[in-house]
């Protein structure tokens, strides 16, 4: 994984800023990869959140309508802010020096919590279980 992640956030922050950081070393040996694990993980359980507890025919919460493609925009939104809480609280406890790399790696990391979002909720609404929004966010 760590070899995808320091192909993958390297490319998408180039989109944006092209110097590397003081830091860039620091960034391929510990940030990249960590960041990158944890917001795969916190858009797993956002998924699993969103389409088998709130929307879980037995759980009263499906009762207030969480099945509509509004609030699978407000978790996708929640995914991606909090992808870039964790790229900004990883970054910092690993010592990266504050710059403009690590504004544009915040950037880069909120994209991919979005798109991890995204990619999960398709392949994990069909399953048969627990899901009532199988609508969202595509038919």
């Amino acid at each position: 994984m760590q070899s995808f992640f320091n192909w993958l956030y390297p490319l998408i922050v180039s989109w944006f800023y092209q110097k590397k950081s003081v830091s860039f070393g620091l960034y391929k040996a510990e940030v990249f990869n960590s960041v990158g694990f944890y917001t795969l993980l916190l858009a797993l359980a956002l998924v699993i959140v969103f389409y088998f507890i709130f929307n879980n025919a037995r759980i009263s919460l499906n009762r207030l309508g969480w099945s509509r493609p509004t609030h699978w925009l407000l978790v996708w939104l929640a995914a991606a802010g909090l992808g870039a809480l964790v790229a900004y609280q990883v970054s910092t406890q690993q010592g990266v020096a504050p710059d403009a790399y690590l504004r544009y790696f915040i950037v880069a990391n909120t994209l991919v919590a979005a798109l991890w979002f995204l990619l999960f909720s398709l392949l994990l609404k069909r399953l048969p279980f627990g899901s009532q929004a199988r609508a969202v966010p595509f038919l």
